[in-house]
């Protein structure tokens, strides 16, 4: 009698043990499918192959995509995926044909296009090989972030140093940018200018601190724009950083 029970107990173990090891495997492949899930939805199969493994709670990613944005898209869609606490990222950036050439002029696409960029902000792009460097001023932190962001996505893109400095809130310096924006666009010299999407002349002010970046169509437009700069008054200093492109 004494050997039934324990022999009863014994299958009860087996079963339980069995059924929580079932339970286990079901619940990893659940998982497993979570984060082909979330990496799916990400959209990185429109800029490369991704593969995903996952054992104990760490998501290993390896594969090849087209730029550095794709490749952190994964990476974030990989760490909400449920029972994922570690991630390790070793997808691979590479695009066909990408020369630093075509990733600045890509780039420079992306930053006048931008919704929020305009004529108060400054981008200064450098691309070297599959890295690219974002300097110059932009005056809200989200922008920095947004730029930050859009170029990463930019094919051929493998490292991007975003070095733009944001400009302090300021109510003088908003005042002092109308008023030299003003003096400059409301010259009938500059008309041409400011009918542009993105007027060519940008007014970089920092703690009363003028400074004139872009380009201009010749040496008098230049030495015209600093006049009129300098007319508006209130500034501290002023920077004639304007270059000439007749193109």
């Amino acid at each position: 009698m004494r050997y039934l029970r324990l022999l009863g107990l014994a299958m009860l173990v087996g079963l339980a043990a069995q059924t929580a090891f079932g339970r286990t495997q079901g619940s990893e492949a659940q998982m497993a499918a979570g984060l082909q899930d979330k990496i799916y939805h990400s959209h990185v199969f429109d800029h490369g192959q991704v593969q995903a493994a996952l054992e104990n709670g760490v998501a290993t990613l390896t594969g090849t995509v087209d730029s550095l944005g794709a490749k952190l898209d994964a990476e974030r869609a990989a760490r909400k995926a449920p029972g994922v606490v570690q991630v390790i990222d070793r997808i691979q950036v590479r695009a066909k044909d990408a020369t630093a050439a075509q990733i600045l002029e890509a780039a420079r696409k992306q930053v006048v296009t931008y919704y929020a960029y305009g004529i108060f902000d400054n981008v200064v792009l450098q691309a070297e090989g599959d890295k690219l460097t974002l300097s110059g001023q932009v005056t809200q932190p989200f922008k920095k972030q947004d730029l930050g962001n859009l170029l990463a996505h930019v094919g051929g893109v493998a490292t991007l140093e975003n070095n733009l400095e944001v400009l302090p809130a300021s109510f003088f310096d908003d005042g002092l940018r109308l008023a030299v924006a003003r003096a400059i666009y409301g010259d009938p010299l500059f008309v041409r200018y400011g009918v542009r999407v993105l007027p060519p002349i940008h007014i970089i002010v920092k703690n009363g601190n003028v400074a004139l970046e872009g380009a201009v169509a010749t040496p008098l437009d230049r030495i015209k724009a600093g006049m009129d700069a300098s007319l508006a008054g209130l500034s501290f200093s002023l920077v004639n950083n304007l270059h000439v492109d007749r193109g």
